[in-house]
């Protein structure tokens, strides 16, 4: 019986891991207060007038700092003035760093119940076997 106990005892210390590091990713993920889905970045463009420094191929394009997201399956353009940026790309940062804890929480979740699966293994008595019975003769 000494290997069952081992096992339920490597069980228990590995589940005991898992809480530490679910309830450290729990806590990132709470700290997050607001959220934005969507991506800001710098939009290269020509604007497509024949006087304007980006017509010929040498000349810079403008330069514009949008916000992307998608809404109802189409992708959404804003523009974002100077004011707003630091703000709006630290949102979007925090929504992507909530969405990969909560990818992380996920994984750390399917391991907990696969180590809960291997300790009530561990801890399972085999049912009691049959106890044989004489036979009577009859006369």
């Amino acid at each position: 019986m000494a290997p069952r106990f081992d096992q339920a005892g490597r069980q228990r210390r590995v589940l005991l891991g898992l809480l530490e590091d679910y309830n450290h990713l729990l806590r990132q993920v709470l700290a997050l207060r607001e959220l934005l889905k969507g991506s800001v970045y710098e939009l290269k463009t020509r604007c497509g007038k024949p006087s304007c420094h980006c017509a010929s191929p040498q000349g810079p394009p403008h330069l514009t700092l949008v916000l992307s997201w998608s809404d109802a399956g189409r992708t959404r353009l804003l523009s974002v003035g100077p004011p707003d940026r630091a703000r709006w790309r630290r949102l979007a940062e925090d929504y992507r760093r909530f969405r990969q804890g909560r990818a992380s929480l996920v994984k750390i979740h399917r391991q907990v119940l696969l180590a809960v699966d291997r300790l009530e293994k561990a801890l399972l008595w085999p049912p009691p076997k049959k106890k044989s019975r004489s036979k009577r003769r009859r006369l």
